[in-house]
């Protein structure tokens, strides 16, 4: 049998199914992104974009409390690769749910900007994690202080836990708004999983992580035209803002330092023109804290083109489209 991870980016989406515009399939084919994981955990990425439409209503459904996974604890510095400094910014839940056919726990969330990184710990229910990639368990809407906030798509990966009992998925979920500021908010998170769903009502800090940004670049123009609106680095993650890149391209960020040692940054979203790049700690040899320190990197952005009918990705022919020197400030 082929090698799961070689086929995930062959995956035929049949976009032509669903009634999309062209911003919102150009949405999915970016956000349907492969994660690998080259480590003794076996990792597949979610190889569906969760577009979630902002008219999504369920109905309420009261769920029981699991007592599965109790003895299992993950921390985002396993799964996304978080500074050891992220304490400050992640809540940890280990809240255990019944919700539609899933026994999950949401294991610990972090919100920053317009994004929540989440990581959720699922009862196999004797799948195999191939089987695994129709999960749809997800965050659909967060309420704080009274004001709604929709989930406009999500990616992520799976794994499996060291003991090999539980499924663990890491997700970052991007909403219609730039979250508050606020320490230790009220904060309602509203959990989907087909026609069923879970409202976890919680304590939490929200978007406070940004006091702790170091800048590598803000309004930092290319000679192809475009911008990069912000790079940053926190304990939490690397993201890249870039604004004006050709909607036909898919896009990597590679760096080096002058150690050889290289950092990869993954496109994410596109939305209005603008495109987030996010931190892969699987593909980086440099850790955040690493990162944050001002050393020199060497950046590369990368373009392929994108394939104009559903089905894989790109032609994986990705050409040097700019080089930069930055160090963070």
């Amino acid at each position: 049998m082929k090698n799961v991870y070689d086929k995930i980016n062959d995956l035929d989406f049949e976009t032509d199914e669903f009634k999309l515009t062209d911003i919102e399939r150009e949405k999915l084919y970016m956000t349907a992104k492969a994660y690998k994981k080259n480590t003794k955990k076996k990792y597949i990425g979610l190889a569906a974009a969760l577009l979630l439409m902002a008219g999504l209503t369920i109905p309420p459904a009261r769920a029981e409390v699991s007592k599965a996974f109790t003895d299992i604890k993950v921390s985002m510095l396993e799964t996304i690769g978080a500074s050891p400094e992220s304490y400050k910014y992640v809540t940890e839940l280990h809240k255990p749910i019944e919700i539609g056919d899933e026994s999950i726990v949401l294991e610990n969330l972090v919100i920053e900007d317009d994004k929540i990184y989440s990581t959720m710990l699922r009862d196999p229910k004797g799948r195999s994690l191939e089987e695994d990639v129709s999960n749809t368990t997800n965050i659909y809407k967060v309420v704080i202080n009274g004001e709604t906030y929709k989930a406009w798509g999500s990616s992520g990966s799976t794994g499996l836990s060291d003991n090999g009992k539980a499924f663990v998925s890491e997700s970052m979920t991007t909403f219609d708004k730039t979250f508050p500021e606020l320490e230790q908010a009220e904060i309602d998170i509203y959990l989907a999983n087909g026609t069923s769903n879970e409202i976890l009502s919680i304590k939490a800090s929200s978007n406070i992580v940004n006091k702790d940004n170091k800048v590598l670049a803000e309004n930092y123009k290319l000679k192809n035209g475009a911008n990069i609106r912000m790079m940053k680095v926190n304990p939490i993650s690397m993201t890249a803002v870039i604004e004006g890149l050709d909607s036909n391209y898919d896009f990597q960020i590679k760096g080096v330092d002058n150690e050889g040692k290289e950092v990869s940054l993954d496109l994410r979203t596109v939305s209005d023109g603008v495109a987030t790049f996010i931190y892969n700690s699987t593909f980086s040899d440099l850790s955040l804290d690493e990162i944050k320190d001002g050393r020199e990197i060497e950046f590369t952005l990368l373009g392929a083109k994108l394939n104009e009918s559903s089905g894989k990705l790109t032609n994986d022919n990705y050409e040097i489209i700019e080089e930069f020197t930055l160090s963070s400030k």
